[in-house]
């Protein structure tokens, strides 16, 4: 199985079931996380603002230190270094890393569509119709109660990759079916008008019958 440079990391938001409690008897306000599995966490988020300190206390059970002058939680994001498909998806870093990693299978072919997918048309002078064009979204003023437009480009830009990936992958022999894109749609889409951002869930499938979902942010 061929297997490629790593350049766009897949890092599982691992689901917080509830937050119990302050945990008493520390110097710094920490609080008590429950999840389903907090084995392999690398980065806690609180409001969108990274956590200094963190101990996992069991697969169950994290303590996480606030950030100074925290106010009210709107937002927790715990996740994982480890691509496992979890329910809730799985967040982007574009980035190669001090660590060289290759990859192959589901996570290969999810890299594949994630590129093709924000590439603009006419960005590759030896491709010049190759991409979904989805990273022209970015930037654009909408209202944030009309997103009707907004879904039918995601979807229209999905849809445009899916081809464009299936016609490429017509005429490379010997490419694993893990690796070979049946389908792609876009499962979930929210808007949250405070940061300004757009939050869309995609989930792909390979002819292996692999799954994978993933998460961007616009």
């Amino acid at each position: 199985m061929a297997e490629q440079l790593e350049v766009v990391k897949f890092r599982d938001l691992i689901e917080v079931q509830s937050i119990p409690r302050l945990v008493p008897g520390v110097e710094k306000p920490t609080i008590e996380l429950k999840g389903q599995d907090f084995r392999n966490v690398e980065r806690i988020l609180i409001n969108e603002t990274e956590v200094d300190q963190f101990i996992i206390i069991n697969q169950y059970t994290i303590y996480a230190q606030l950030p100074d002058a925290m106010g009210k939680i709107s937002t927790v994001e715990v996740i994982s270094s480890n691509f496992t498909k979890t329910t809730t998806a799985s967040k982007l870093e574009f980035s190669i890393g001090n660590k060289t990693k290759t990859i192959s299978g589901i996570l290969k072919l999810t890299q594949l569509f994630v590129k093709w997918l924000l590439q603009s048309p006419g960005s590759d002078i030896q491709n010049p119709n190759r991409g979904g064009g989805l990273q022209e979204l970015i930037g654009q003023v909408t209202d944030s109660r009309r997103m009707d437009g907004i879904v039918s480009i995601m979807t229209r830009s999905i849809q445009n990759t899916v081809g464009q990936i299936r016609s490429a992958q017509i005429n490379v022999p010997n490419l694993p079916l893990s690796e070979r894109l049946l389908s792609a749609e876009l499962i979930d889409f929210d808007t949250y008008a405070e940061q300004m951002e757009i939050r869309a869930r995609i989930q792909l499938i390979s002819l292996a019958g692999d799954d994978a979902v993933t998460s961007l942010e616009l």
